[in-house]
């Protein structure tokens, strides 16, 4: 099979299985709304609200961000002609149209052209730190994650943002990202959005350790975390000081600071667009730059366990131990699990209960009649008590 994706692709289509959201009426305030117009600014409303809090106007007091102690450094580099040539030619043909309306067929077929004047343009925006206000707009479409897909809250937003934007985006993000693999940045217990990781290199270390330590007559406690609406709460501010952090200069924070502030986006609807609405909050999903982003947000929270392991794949978590002692599984994961959810509230981000539970694993004869664990959220409730679960 020389390409795995082409071939699902087309046994969807002969499944007639579609990610795209086939609904035509949403719930809201508990009417039934069935105007596709008014259904995509009820739509907008909703992820543009996600997270509301305080927020902090930009420019971001740069002053107040800690001294970074990271003994290597990323600034933004010049872009070369041929580089913006190869990412052009990298662009999918069927990624979507963005709010310019340049298809990028279009683009790809004037490559040899558009190369230098883009090149002249995507290096002044990185001489000034500055993304220009039209780059930031973006087209939203709802993909439903499962669930009533009458509710507002089970519909994940992907964005597409301007042709040249998504150009110049993917050079930053290979700077960026060559730095962060380069320097080691990204811990080793986070696999997603990683060259040579995936949700295979994820499931492989937890079941791995699951079935070594079962060997070795012990038993092993997991708790499986979900976030909710991780992408799409990250806050700027604190984004901006994680990237100070991992040695980003201050020219580039300011270029980052523009990218991430007074973005627009509209939703896409059956057909109808919402109107605009100024988005406060996130990294954008379905871009180059968010997923690894994220990555960067959440990179130090391993950092905090020192008694249990702690695999990330974007906002999926999993933190476990073993041992032959029921109680000290349960005592180990409690005192982490406490860590981890100030780590959450300090960083702005949100359990989900909902999706969130806890495991005993182990060989048949090693369970036996053990007692399934006891793990409390920080508010006293306990969290779910599964038999089976399925990670990734």
């Amino acid at each position: 099979m020389h390409n795995p994706k082409q071939f699902w692709k087309s046994m969807n289509k002969i499944l007639n299985k579609s990610n795209k959201n086939t609904t035509t009426q949403i719930r809201y305030n508990n009417n039934i709304i069935q105007e596709p117009s008014v259904a995509a600014n009820i739509f907008n409303q909703h992820f543009a609200s996600i997270g509301n809090s305080p927020v902090f106007d930009s420019p971001v007091a740069y002053d107040s961000l800690n001294s970074s102690t990271c003994r290597s450094s990323f600034s933004l580099q010049k872009i070369l002609p041929v580089e913006v040539q190869h990412a052009i030619n990298k662009l999918k043909d069927d990624c979507g149209t963005g709010p310019d309306g340049i298809e990028t067929k279009f683009i790809k077929l004037a490559a040899h052209i558009l190369m230098y004047p883009l090149c002249d343009l995507f290096n002044l925006s990185i001489a000034t730190c500055t993304l220009p206000s039209t780059w930031k707009f973006a087209i939203v479409t709802p993909l439903h994650k499962g669930g009533d897909p009458r509710d507002t809250n089970n519909y994940r937003p992907i964005s597409i943002i301007n042709s040249l934007a998504k150009i110049l985006e993917k050079l930053i993000f290979n700077q960026l990202s060559h730095y962060v693999n380069i320097f080691n940045i990204l811990s080793p217990c986070q696999s997603g959005f990683r060259p040579n990781f995936s949700t295979s290199t994820a499931l492989l270390k937890f079941t791995n350790n699951v079935f070594s330590t079962s060997e070795n007559g012990k038993l092993t406690g997991a708790i499986f975390l979900d976030l909710t609406k991780a992408f799409d709460i990250v806050d700027h501010y604190l984004l901006l000081d994680k990237l100070n952090s991992i040695g980003v200069t201050r020219n580039t924070l300011l270029w980052f600071n523009s990218y991430l502030h007074n973005k627009r986006q509209c939703v896409s609807f059956n057909g109808n667009l919402s109107n605009y609405l100024t988005v406060e909050k996130g990294v954008p999903q379905g871009s180059s730059l968010g997923p690894l982003l994220f990555s960067i947000f959440i990179n130090d929270l391993p950092k905090i366990c020192s008694d249990c392991q702690i695999y990330l794949y974007a906002d999926d978590i999993v933190i476990y131990t073993a041992n032959a002692n029921r109680s000290s599984i349960e005592t180990s994961i409690q005192s982490e699990f406490a860590l981890v959810q100030n780590w959450f509230t300090t960083n702005k981000l949100s359990l989900n209960k909902n999706k969130s539970c806890c495991m005993l694993l182990g060989t048949r004869q090693g369970l036996g009649e053990t007692p399934d664990l006891t793990i409390s959220f920080n508010d006293g409730s306990s969290l779910e008590r599964v038999s089976s679960f399925k990670y990734l």
